[in-house]
């Protein structure tokens, strides 16, 4: 349960992006602040879709640095 809680009134349209969308806790939790909560997911987003790196190697390293920092994803 994190300190401050979701706000589960926001809609959040999540694209197909799987890393977003198995986030959508934290960005539930970001709503408290909009601006941030857009431009971050705006950020992710950017992030796995572009660039030469395929999107399923993104993934993999996302899934292994949380397995480093013993967090769940």
């Amino acid at each position: 349960m994190p300190r401050i809680p979701p706000d589960d009134t926001v809609q959040i349209s999540f694209e197909e992006v799987t890393s977003v969308s198995t986030m959508a806790t934290l960005f539930r939790v970001m709503a408290h602040r909009p601006e941030i909560m857009h431009h971050a997911i705006q950020l992710l987003q950017t992030t796995m879709r572009s660039g030469s790196v395929e999107p399923q190697l993104k993934e993999l390293l996302a899934v292994r640095v949380s397995q480093v920092n013993h967090c769940s994803y």
